[in-house]
């Protein structure tokens, strides 16, 4: 009986930790907040790099992911390939993508090899160039995560963090414009997102029309059908369709008439 009961207490702090753990991780979205860009980090090489070399002239895809997780940031890494490969937007081309580790004592040799996987699973030359996976100090990494809205709590027993999962899509000029939770990130929304956070620099009068049919909600991270946009589209449409075959039947009329009066004349 005593041992059931050193048991059962020992299963209610374990879960009474847990609960305290989960209840300060998560990602609150801090949609239009200008990132730090001065924050110092390690690239692959080991060189030191500031957040705003890699926010330039293109929209960049943030991720924070450290490289020794188990299992969830191996799923977000992976939804963001799968997403990627799936775009004819290409890394390098038309976006950057950025990786920090928030664990601080990972290092760029690390990084390097995390960056071989995924620059091989992608399959393009872009991302040798502009997939980039940094390293950085415990101070650099805590400012960026409360910037961001990434909570994240070190659990010392297991030695593995518990965190969130979801990317950032950011401007050109580092503002945070999307947020994508979990860790499938369907093309369609990502490219749309890309299309609105580089300010119409790249896509296609299609993808402007998608944005006029679909919109954001930040809410879910993803676009849902703007549907009384779409049904003005949908008829304007419609009344073109309908009206260009009745106005050219008119004029012909019109014409024919016209012809029958100059005859009589």
């Amino acid at each position: 009986m005593a041992i059931l009961v050193v048991v059962a207490a020992s299963v209610r702090a374990v879960a009474a930790q847990a609960v305290d753990i989960l209840r300060d991780v998560g990602i609150d979205q801090h949609l239009d907040t200008q990132l730090p860009l001065d924050l110092k980090f390690h690239d692959e090489t080991g060189a030191t790099v500031k957040l705003g070399d890699y926010f330039t002239d293109q929209p960049v895809v943030l991720i924070l992911a450290y490289y020794r997780c188990p299992m969830l940031c191996t799923q977000v890494l992976n939804g963001v390939v799968d997403s990627a490969r799936q775009m004819d937007f290409e890394i390098g081309k038309q976006f950057r993508v950025v990786t920090i580790s928030f664990d601080p004592r990972e290092g760029p040799e690390l990084a390097a090899r995390k960056k071989e996987t995924y620059a091989a699973a992608y399959g393009r030359d872009g991302a040798k160039s502009d997939w980039h996976f940094l390293t950085g100090d415990e101070d650099s990494i805590a400012r960026l995560a409360k910037a961001v809205g990434f909570r994240y709590v070190y659990d010392a027993a297991r030695d593995q963090y518990a965190h969130g999962s979801g990317i950032m899509v950011a401007t050109p000029s580092g503002r945070l414009s999307h947020y994508f939770l979990g860790i499938d990130y369907p093309s369609r929304d990502l490219r749309l997102a890309l299309v609105e956070a580089s300010q119409g620099q790249i896509g296609s009068p299609v993808d402007r029309l998608l944005l006029l049919c679909y919109h954001y909600d930040p809410a879910t991270g993803k676009y849902s059908a703007a549907t009384m946009t779409f049904v003005r589209i949908a008829g304007g449409i419609t009344v073109l369709l309908i009206g260009v075959p009745i106005a050219r039947a008119w004029r012909r009329e019109w014409r024919k008439s016209e012809r029958i009066a100059t005859s009589a004349g």
